[in-house]
């Protein structure tokens, strides 16, 4: 699996934010393709979509509206 480099930086910013640590891009890969695997054993096909700035249930018909910030 492979992350383009939005998703990277975007998973080192809330990994700073949260673990106040900043990450390669060698690592947030790593961390981040263990985090993906993680959730993919967890919730199989029942993966939420995103699109845009909205995060689409799968299995609801509830849409959330991500914030930034």
């Amino acid at each position: 699996m492979q992350l383009n480099q939005a998703a990277l930086d975007e998973f080192k910013n809330l990994y700073a934010k949260q673990y106040r640590v900043k990450l390669t891009d060698q690592q947030a890969l790593e961390y981040g393709t263990r985090l993906i695997t993680f959730v993919k054993a967890v919730c199989g096909e029942n993966l939420p979509k995103v699109s845009q700035n909205k995060l689409i249930l799968t299995n609801q018909k509830d849409i959330i509206k991500l914030t930034t910030g």
